[in-house]
């Protein structure tokens, strides 16, 4: 038995105003029995998201995460917004953990919403202001997002949050300062404050907050991020990650997409050979996201160009 052309066009068009997610109660709504749901579900049509919640979309790649939220906002009441990570992703923040799948959201203390498998609750006061939409999904605003992340992140995936929420434009420096506001009070608070210091949202990609880091911590002299070095003769200028000047010594972060492919090898080589020409005496490293877990690898080749003991 196949479910009727009519039941299908109502479930769709809720679905279609909510990223593909409907909900039990829209599907009776709609005329879908359980015995529909159940079809729906085994033949693969229809994918069970949250307690309550079904994605009916047709995307081969399957629910997104926006409709993975959107499913479990949908099914915890009016109060709950996407919050930590889960609102960092949505906002397109780099430099967070590997995604373990884990949907993380915020509620009042006092409402009775619990964690559950694949999703964590956090309850935290939300004032009006640390709340705010994106595309119909309600979630933290990127100051309130990047506080908690200071919170619950390592000192280096934190940094990288700030870094890339600050070159992204979701977060001003005016924001930058509103943050210890949001962090007065909590555990881990004046740590995180001493981490605000570090952020800087020249830096491109996480790869190069993670370079400057380990240099900084290395007591080396602080590098200038994005280093432009103008070429007259083609009209035109070059960047370099991480330079210092005066030393003619420069750094580049080199993300394996990027740059594994030929035409990237064949690109990055002409670079370099006309930096070497614009800047005779230049020495240039790379260093990739694997060299930041063994900083030796970056600290003496870069001690040894910039001459230090």
């Amino acid at each position: 038995m196949t479910i009727s052309s009519e039941i299908l066009r109502r479930v769709r068009a809720t679905a279609s105003l909510q990223d593909w997610v409907v909900t039990a109660p829209q599907l009776r709504a709609a005329g879908a029995d359980w015995n529909t749901v159940r079809r729906m579900t085994r033949s693969g049509q229809w994918v069970p998201l949250t307690r309550g919640s079904y994605w009916v979309g047709r995307d081969d790649h399957g629910p997104s995460l926006r409709s993975r939220v959107r499913g479990a906002l949908l099914t915890c009441g009016p109060h709950v917004v996407a919050a930590g990570p889960t609102a960092a992703r949505l906002l397109g923040i780099q430099g967070l953990p590997r995604d373990d799948g884990t949907l993380h959201l915020a509620t009042p203390p006092g409402r009775e919403i619990r964690s559950r498998p694949g999703i964590r609750v956090h309850r935290t006061p939300l004032c009006p202001t640390a709340r705010t939409a994106l595309h119909g999904i309600p979630l933290t605003t990127p100051t309130r997002t990047c506080a908690d992340l200071l919170l619950q992140l390592p000192r280096v995936e934190a940094v990288s949050v700030l870094d890339s929420a600050l070159h992204q434009g979701l977060l001003s420096q005016g924001d930058l300062l509103a943050i210890p506001a949001h962090l007065s009070g909590r555990p881990h608070a004046p740590r995180a404050r001493a981490w605000l210091r570090l952020a800087d949202g020249r830096a491109e990609s996480p790869l190069e907050t993670r370079v400057r880091l380990i240099c900084l911590d290395d007591g080396l002299p602080p590098p200038l991020l994005q280093w432009h070095i103008p070429d007259p003769q083609q009209g035109r200028s070059y960047r370099i990650d991480l330079g210092w000047p005066t030393h003619l010594v420069g750094v580049e972060a080199d993300g394996k997409a990027p740059h594994s492919l030929p035409q990237a090898l064949y690109q990055d080589r002409l670079r370099q050979n006309r930096l070497a020409t614009l800047l005779p005496g230049l020495t240039l490293l790379r260093f990739t996201w694997s060299d930041t877990h063994h900083p030796p690898s970056i600290l003496r080749p870069l001690r040894q160009a910039l001459g230090c003991p």
